[in-house]
């Protein structure tokens, strides 16, 4: 009964080994430095997708997407900054692949114009409200009740006690 235990035991070992291999990092992303992964995602959630709308880098999983990454990485191992990775990109594919679009240009009007009529219908908003309050007239004073209410009322009331 000995050897039945032996094999059971180099079996589970055997089995331990190899999954420990199979769930060791493989390929990339042991070749890739910490530094230039954190900084390749960085550059990933600045820039767009040029054929997706409004997707980004790090998420979008066309062909173009997975070049661009594999860009990235190798220019940041290379020794490019992230400035110059995002302007070639920006030169290649125009303003479009920018997540954060820089407010120059036609996009300064549009910033202006949104900005501008916010603070319009807010002022715009708080003079209404100041206008009601304003104009709104006092609440009416509840008075007291007169001896003779009071009266009318007992005898209601005694009234109804009676009829029960």
């Amino acid at each position: 009964m000995r050897i039945p235990a032996r094999r059971t035991l180099i079996v589970v070992i055997i089995a331990i080994l190899a999954g420990v291999l199979v769930a060791m990092p493989v390929g990339r992303a042991s070749a890739q430095t910490p530094d230039i992964e954190v900084r390749a995602l960085a550059i990933e959630r600045t820039l767009l997708c040029p054929q997706c709308t409004n997707l980004r880098l790090d998420v979008c999983d066309t062909q173009l997407c997975s070049d661009m990454r594999a860009e990235i990485r190798e220019r940041l191992s290379r020794g490019e900054s992230t400035q110059q990775i995002t302007d070639s990109f920006t030169e290649r594919y125009g303003v479009r692949v920018l997540a954060d679009v820089p407010p120059t240009g036609f996009n300064r009007l549009l910033f202006v114009w949104v900005g501008g009529s916010l603070l319009l219908v807010a002022a715009v908003g708080g003079f209404v409200l100041v206008r009601l309050r304003r104009t709104a007239s006092p609440a009416p004073e509840i008075q007291a009740s007169d001896t003779a209410d009071d009266a009318w009322l007992d005898d209601q009331l005694a009234a109804d006690r009676e009829a029960r």
